[in-house]
């Protein structure tokens, strides 16, 4: 089992003594020829070596004999095994859970219990079910977050490790990459994707986040932390789930909340026992492209559905996020002029006045307008490298445009003329009856320095009216 000779060097270093009493706690209590320890038995001097460790050590646990935890700061006093600091380190969840059969021992190498006579205190500690506990139920029939949730207060040393000790709680298997940081936990979550379709793993609040915007993944366990106890909505067809370089791909139907303009993502899970329908927030920031909205909380999901596909942002930085912020287009209308359509649907928000544009690359849409007795008319908004062109198309050409609107300004970009880089600008000039008039304007706010869309009812009969100047 060991060698009888050790330096008093040896000896004297931390965790010996654990090692020490381990090998003899296995020879004589369980007659047992070998053990294993991972402060000992892992080399982490290889890169390789130590990959596969942390890989393989959940199975190793489910399939060892037994295992011993060692809980350093457990006396004989019983409220000590509640507070043990053991239930709080990220390592240790596939230590409680993976092995058949765990022995708890306290600081004198005491033993105070198995995972099964203390199942119930465990449970309480942990807020993991029993029959995780106890394996009468499979880790794969819980929920993704709630899973996440086990860990979402545990601590790691290291940030990446936070995701590299979950890799046996999703049973998926990925390269170490110490120094990649956050992008860590990232990566976990793309594995959880390309293995199966749980949306769970979208249904989680980050408060601690100043973004406005974000991807669809967490940046950590910690956002789960609400989530123990989400419980599946029955389906009967299985959701289709693509990774791509643009984000994740999705095919499912969704809800949309009118005051905000947001689209509802439902994640297909319950909020508890009261079986409300969960779901999160999404901004529209293109074509088929979407940002996570409002990260800090959750909602919930409508049964009013529209089935689509999108494109969902995978990670958002703070800057991206900003970027949709600062850059919103304002919409200022006179009171009497009405919305009646935005596209792409869910760009705007009616709370705010606000038209959203991307974070990236390029992006072109319309919002049509109508008033009493006038003709229709649509605001062409285009943005691209951080500014604002637009024009406005009314009456029978918008009628020809909006068929095929993508298409047209593919091919015909010089007709957005007004940029917002040349000032305020008279956009159009629309007439009604009675020699009233809608002019539409591109202004630039002079606190801020952004554009904004300003549309203004004239009556021709005042002296001084002057469209150029107002």
């Amino acid at each position: 089992m060991m060698s009888p000779q050790r330096s008093a060097a040896t000896r004297a270093k931390p965790g010996y003594q654990k090692i020490i009493r381990t090998c003899e706690i296995a020879r004589s209590k369980y007659n047992l020829p070998y053990a294993w320890v991972d402060t000992c038995c892992i080399n982490k001097d290889s890169s390789a070596t130590l990959s596969e460790a942390i890989n393989s050590m959940f199975r190793w646990y489910s399939d060892a004999w037994i295992c011993f935890a060692y809980l350093a700061d457990v006396t004989s006093s019983p409220l000590s095994f509640h507070e043990s600091r053991w239930f709080t380190r990220g390592w240790t969840l596939q230590e409680l859970i993976a092995p058949k059969d765990l022995v708890f021992f306290d600081c004198e190498w005491e033993f105070r219990g198995t995972k099964k006579s203390m199942a119930t205190h465990v449970s309480m500690v942990t807020g993991i079910p029993s029959q995780i506990l106890d394996h009468s139920v499979e880790l794969s029939e819980i929920p993704v977050a709630q899973r996440f949730a086990w860990a979402s207060t545990r601590e790691t040393t290291r940030e990446e490790d936070g995701a590299y000790s979950l890799l046996g709680i999703f049973d998926i298997n990925m390269p170490m990459l110490y120094g990649e940081g956050p992008k860590a936990f990232i990566r976990l979550q793309e594995h959880i994707l390309a293995e199966g379709a749980d949306t769970s793993l979208f249904l989680w609040s980050d408060l601690r986040t100043s973004q406005e915007f974000t991807g669809l993944l967490a940046p950590s366990a910690a956002c789960f932390r609400e989530m123990r106890s989400i419980t599946a909505e029955p389906s009967f067809t299985q959701r289709e789930i693509y990774l791509t370089n643009r984000g994740i791909r999705l095919k499912l139907g969704l809800a949309w909340d009118a005051k905000t303009g947001l689209a509802v993502l439902p994640v297909k899970h319950s909020f508890g026992t009261t079986g409300t329908p969960a779901g999160v927030y999404l901004r529209r920031v293109g074509l088929d492209t979407f940002v996570r909205a409002q990260p800090n909380e959750c909602t919930v999901a409508s049964s009013e559905r529209f089935y689509t596909v999108l494109t969902a942002v995978k990670c958002l930085s703070d800057s991206q996020s900003k970027r949709l912020v600062n850059h919103a287009m304002s919409i200022v209308a006179a009171r009497e002029v009405s919305v009646v359509q935005v596209e792409p649907h869910g760009s705007w928000d009616p709370s705010s006045q606000l038209f959203y544009g991307t974070h990236t690359s390029a992006f072109i849409g319309y919002m049509a307008f109508r008033k009493s007795r006038f003709p229709q008319f649509a605001v062409v908004l285009f943005f691209q490298d951080n500014h604002w062109s637009a024009t406005v198309v009314q009456g029978d050409r918008w009628a020809s445009i909006q068929e095929n609107f993508y298409s047209h300004y593919n091919y015909n970009r010089d007709e957005l003329k007004h940029h917002d880089s040349m000032g305020d600008q008279r956009l159009a000039y629309i007439k009604g009856p009675h020699l009233t008039t809608l002019t539409v304007y591109l202004r630039i706010n002079r606190l801020t320095g952004r554009p904004y869309i300003e549309i203004k009812t004239f009556d021709e009969i005042a002296s001084d009216f002057n469209p150029e100047v107002s």
